[in-house]
């Protein structure tokens, strides 16, 4: 009888720690296709030129990033400051 019981316990046990991942990535995203949703873009900057922050003399630069909810944060782009 105790063989029994802790066979269906450790099976019990593997079997929801297999489902685990699956629910936690589900839950994360949002969507059932493991796709995000939509990003909120936005431009950062100025960087460098020699203001608050830079990092010496360099021509100051803007960045372009997305974060999108329950995904993260990408970098886009950059383009020089004119």
């Amino acid at each position: 009888m105790k063989r029994m019981i802790l066979v269906l316990t450790v099976s019990a046990m593997l079997l929801i720690s297999s489902a685990l991942p699956a629910l936690a990535w589900h839950e994360e995203t949002g969507d059932p296709a493991g796709a995000p949703e939509n990003p909120d873009c936005q431009w950062y900057g100025p960087f460098g030129g020699g203001g608050p922050g830079s990092m010496g003399e360099e021509e100051a630069w803007w960045e372009y990033w997305c974060f999108w909810p329950h995904w993260g944060w990408e970098f886009v782009f950059w383009v020089w400051a004119d």
